[in-house]
């Protein structure tokens, strides 16, 4: 007896640490679609992804199974009947297609996984996951688009929705549907709805703008309940562009759009929609603009009174408008594509991409008083955002005003003048006698380190005025660190830069009247941003901002969405059309962003090659009527570059990678037509402009360029990259560039064998060089080299992305990690150290799971140690030089080229 309850206990035992072991082994980090959005999306056919868990060394994955249920309990049961894979032979873990049954609105579906290991052992299912779709279809909407009649100031006024409504009984869910022209901004019986800031955010509002979902379930209670919407301008109507910001889609009325569906225990349905039957007024904020402020007067809150001025609200389903994107007068806007914004075309769809945030609280490192009743506090960094305000004791009618900047007077107040027009200026006015009053804007943010604060009962605390980082809320993936500290500071300011410069779009700049989506800037920065965030969702909303932009004839606009600046763009800043795209492909593996945006990438390449520039010499450039400017050239550089040839050698890079995406979509007659015109470009740019073993200019530019797109000869690289690096030198060794070439200067000055000379360069701490900035007080990358001895008016952001772009050198060459296939399922470790530093430290968290790449110098040797995600591949590359030996895990390797399976790995160099 007692024998068969060992042996009974003994099978218990063992079945349970199998189960364990299965558990333990079982995927996680499931992931639906880009991983920001799953409650309310609108992707019909949506990507799933997850991570394997093993640990052992060599883990990979060859066969998987998916089940999507309609319920969590089926799911449990194993039971996919909405979706059931069966067994999948592949190693496919990432943006695997969902190929089940329609999916259908406001439904929420629960999905598993499991997976067969390198063994073909089966793991255990995956934690259940689940996503929910929003409204699909058009007939989904039930409510109307409504707004205040007429328009009260300019830019207009901000107004207040309002409607009462009972809850009949207990619920099961409830969910807000909503979007706004311009922003919005929801409260549910006083209580803010979601943590999302500026909804909905910037598209191009002429084609489409997209609708947020809110589980409000909490927020409702048996009885009756209140919603307000408060409206503002936003990017909407509030005006954008320099010279007083008279570029805009609309100049009133502000329109809300919103629908609460009401799920109760029983089954039944209601639905509380935008109608006639709210009551709209004209809200407490009495001015707000992206640029100047927003001015809150909390004496004219809602009291519950006829006093309060609510009137019953007009459809605007139908309305229409003229938009001034380009101008104030009809000729500005001139053979522009749609120049009446037409409610009744407007797509409205769920959003896909990440939502703006409160992604970190900051107190004031310091608060002087460089006058009476002048607070300035000094955040220590330059961000994007807004401040908190909290007031102890209000005194009613007091103004408090809120000035912000990027610098100081002498004086220490702070210097507004680099804001050129932007008042940058909120003011808040106290409702209260005696009484505590906290409040922070809805409608923009500001760029800035300092506040000067005006007009604040009392004397301030660093606790009273709190300042809030907001940018769209992607999730950090890249850490580095080096013994340099030079290199660290310049990494923080890049990383700064990026998310004071992603809200909504990527913009130039935060704080001026100007903060655009300039193709350029955004070309330039991707691969680094995709080195630094999870990015991707990101850059494919960007991508369809410029599809949705993009003028009939194939040409897109230098800023997306398309506003302020007519067509067509200069060379380098088109072609963002097919390098953002390319580059998020390349780093996350999205084949869908290539096929998303195949038909935007083509109409712009066949626009360059189709143009009379083209047709006359052979070989695309920009100019204007005159034929004296070609465009922006090497925008800001030290030394200028001919301009004209930029033109050519990027159709030569478009047309390269319109065949590179053509051939991942297999457009096999395109990938051949493109490929063949690449190197067509490319002979004829030779011809142009390559004469004495140099190209026109003899700049670094004008040399970089060609080198980094493949038009310079095989047998002539090694002498391109020597004049370059003898340019460096000539010039103390420093860099002569400007935005597009800071980005290829280092790298290639490493491909080519100065991996040194880049090294001094990167590190360099005089004026032109990265490390200048940072030693001159920049927490964040500056638009000019030398910003701080130029004028502060004028040009000159103190906040710009662009140069941040030195740190993809950071973790392509220093780090040494960079994509072989898409989205590193294989992968490169080629660590180049420079001979004057001593360690670094990288780790990237890649779709499948994290990347260490780690190196120090130590008692003669140098000591590397990696790791290779499950279900991956890396080639590693070692940095040996003649005489030197190195050993992985004790045994000698013959070659510098090592395959490497997953695991991890430690390698010494001596």
């Amino acid at each position: 007896m007692l024998k068969r309850f060992l042996h009974t206990w003994l099978c218990l035992v063992l079945v349970g640490l199998l189960s364990q072991v299965q558990a333990q082994q079982a995927p996680h980090k499931l992931r639906y679609e880009y991983g920001d959005i799953r409650l309310g999306t609108g992707v019909r056919k949506p990507r799933l992804s997850w991570q394997l868990a093993s640990t052992q060394a060599g883990a990979r994955q060859t066969a998987y199974q998916i089940l999507v249920a309609s319920s969590a309990e089926a799911l449990a049961k194993n039971q996919g009947d909405v979706w059931d894979s069966g067994k999948i032979n592949a190693s496919q873990s990432v943006y695997v297609d969902y190929q089940g049954k329609n999916l259908e609105s406001r439904q929420r579906y629960f999905w598993k996984v499991k997976i067969w290991d390198e063994k073909g052992k089966a793991s255990g299912w995956s934690k259940p996951d689940w996503w929910e779709m929003g409204l699909l279809a058009k007939d989904d909407w039930k409510a109307d688009w409504i707004g205040m009649a007429g328009v009260v100031g300019e830019p207009p006024r901000s107004t207040q929705g309002r409607k009462e409504f009972p809850v009949r009984g207990k619920l099961v869910k409830a969910r807000v549907y909503a979007t706004g022209l311009g922003d919005y901004a929801l409260q549910i019986n006083g209580q803010r709805v979601g943590d999302m800031l500026l909804t909905p955010g910037w598209t191009d509002y002429l084609k489409k703008v997209y609708y947020q979902t809110y589980d409000v379930t909490e927020l409702l209670k048996e009885g009756n309940n209140q919603i307000d919407a408060f409206l503002g301008n936003g990017w909407w109507s509030g005006g954008l562009g320099w010279g007083g910001g008279f570029h805009r889609y609309s100049q009133g009325p502000l329109r809300l759009l919103c629908q609460l569906e009401l799920t109760y225990t029983d089954g039944t349905r209601e639905l509380i929609t935008s109608n006639t039957s709210w009551k709209i007024r004209l809200s407490p904020v009495i001015y707000d603009s992206m640029y100047h402020g927003e001015h809150y007067d909390a004496r004219q809150e809602a009291k519950g009174t006829e006093a309060d001025g609510w009137v019953t609200p007009v459809v605007l389903n139908t309305a229409k408008n003229q938009t001034t994107l380009f101008g104030p007068t009809a000729d500005a806007n001139a053979n522009e594509q749609a120049a009446t914004f037409d409610m009744s075309t407007l797509q409205v769809v769920a959003q896909e991409a990440p939502p703006i945030r409160v992604t970190e609280t900051r107190k004031a490192v310091k608060v002087t008083e460089p006058k009476p009743g002048h607070f300035v506090f000094d955040f220590g960094q330059n961000m994007a955002g807004i401040v908190h305000l909290s007031i102890p004791k209000g005194v009613y009618g007091q103004e408090v005003a809120l000035h912000f900047a990027e610098l100081l007077h002498d004086d220490g107040t702070v210097a507004q003048e680099n804001l050129r027009s932007a008042k940058s200026t909120d003011r808040y006015i106290c409702k209260s006698n005696g009484g505590k009053e906290e409040w922070e804007p809805m409608f923009l943010y500001h760029g800035f380190r300092y506040v000067e604060v005006i007009g604040f009962p009392g004397k301030p605390t660093a606790d009273q005025i709190v300042a809030k980082v907001i940018h769209t809320d992607f999730e950090p993936i890249g850490e580095f660190s080096t013994s340099e500290d030079i290199l660290n500071k310049i990494y923080s300011n890049a990383r700064w830069t990026l998310k004071s410069n992603a809200l909504s779009i990527p913009t130039d700049c935060p704080q001026r009247d100007e903060r655009l989506g300039w193709m350029g800037d955004a070309q330039i920065f991707v691969a680094s941003s995709c080195y630094l965030m999870d990015i991707n969702s990101f850059w494919a909303k960007y991508s369809r901002d410029i599809a949705d932009s993009q003028h009939p004839s194939g040409y897109v606009y230098d800023v997306n969405p398309k506003m302020v600046v007519g067509g067509p763009s200069k060379p380098a800043w088109g072609d963002a059309t097919l390098i953002v795209p390319w580059t998020s492909y390349e780093f996350f593996g999205d084949k869908r962003i290539l096929e998303t945006n195949y038909a935007s990438m083509k109409a712009w390449v066949e626009y360059m090659n189709q143009h009379a520039s083209t047709k006359k010499t052979g070989l695309y450039y920009f100019s204007d009527p005159s034929e004296q400017w070609f465009g922006y050239g090497d925008w800001v550089p030290v030394v200028a570059s001919p301009s004209k040839p930029i033109g050519g050698a990027y159709q030569v890079y478009s047309n390269t990678l319109l065949a590179k995406a053509a051939t991942v979509l297999g457009k096999t007659e395109d990938a051949t037509k493109y490929a063949a015109l690449a190197k067509q470009y490319t002979s004829k740019y030779n011809d142009l402009y390559f004469k004495d073993n140099n190209y026109e200019g003899k700049t670094q530019a004008a040399n970089l360029m060609p080198l980094t797109f493949g038009i310079v000869p095989e047998n002539l690289r090694a002498r391109i990259a020597q004049n370059i690096a003898d340019d460096v030198k000539a010039h103390d060794n420093h860099l002569t560039t400007g935005f597009i070439a800071s980005q290829q200067i280092l790298p290639r000055l490493s491909d080519y064998g100065y991996n040194d000379l880049a090294y001094q360069v990167a590190t360099q701490k005089t004026y032109p060089s990265w490390g200048y900035m940072a030693e001159n007080g920049a927490t964040t990358m500056w638009e000019l080299w030398n910003s701080d001895k130029e004028k502060p008016e004028g040009m000159n952001s103190r906040n710009h992305f662009a140069y941040g772009s030195v740190i993809e050198w950071y973790f392509r060459y220093l780090a040494g990690v960079e994509p072989i296939d898409p989205g590193f399922k294989t992968f490169r470790i080629a660590p180049k150290p420079p001979k004057d530093l001593n360690w670094v430290k990288f780790s990237y968290q890649s779709l499948y799971g994290p990347i260490v790449s780690n190196w120090e110098r130590k008692n003669g040797k140098l000591q590397l140690n990696v790791t290779v995600p499950p279900n991956t591949q890396a080639e590693l590359v070692l940095p040996l030089t003649v005489g030197q030996t190195a050993t992985l895990a004790g045994k000698k390797l013959k070659t510098n080229t090592t395959t490497l399976v997953p695991g991890s790995y430690r390698v010494e160099i001596q």
